[in-house]
């Protein structure tokens, strides 16, 4: 069964509200670089909210995910297979991330954040959908798991 916002805890609710929200922060930065790449405008500062948003609050959520949803999925069945599937979405979103950083021009960065968000979505889709119900399922204490979450990401926090 899916996990949705009606059917479930609320350090689940919690879960779904964050990624909706790292969901819709990538997608409007994303959305204002490729708008100003469209209009053949400069597109800096476009690309250095992006930059910043990955390094701030993306990239140190998937770290934080590995840290504590991950490594109490991992020891499920069925977990498993997922946590690693999920991990190598981490380090091709990493990677794209790079490659974002590395300062290539044109369309090559609208296309390479472009599969950053569609990356992040698919990827934040497979957690709610099957990471957050094989937790819930196991009986993992899911508040303690994103209490330890929020600690490591607090630094992050702006």
């Amino acid at each position: 069964m899916a996990v949705t916002e009606k059917n479930t805890t609320e350090p689940v609710r919690a879960i779904l509200h964050h990624h909706a929200v790292l969901r819709r922060g990538l997608e409007q930065r994303v959305g204002a670089l490729c708008a100003a790449g469209e209009r053949n405008s400069q597109y800096d500062q476009e690309l250095a909210a992006l930059q910043g948003y990955l390094a701030d609050e993306i990239m140190p959520h998937a770290e934080a995910e590995e840290r504590t949803l991950y490594a109490a999925a991992v020891t499920q069945a069925r977990g498993s297979q997922l946590v690693h599937t999920l991990i190598a979405e981490h380090r091709e979103l990493a990677g794209l991330v790079e490659q974002l950083r590395s300062g290539d021009q044109g369309a090559t960065v609208g296309a390479v954040a472009e599969s950053i968000a569609t990356l992040f979505a698919s990827h934040a889709a497979k957690e709610n959908e099957q990471l957050l119900p094989a937790l819930t399922s196991s009986g993992v204490d899911l508040a303690a798991l994103l209490a330890d979450m929020s600690k490591g990401l607090a630094g992050h926090q702006h």
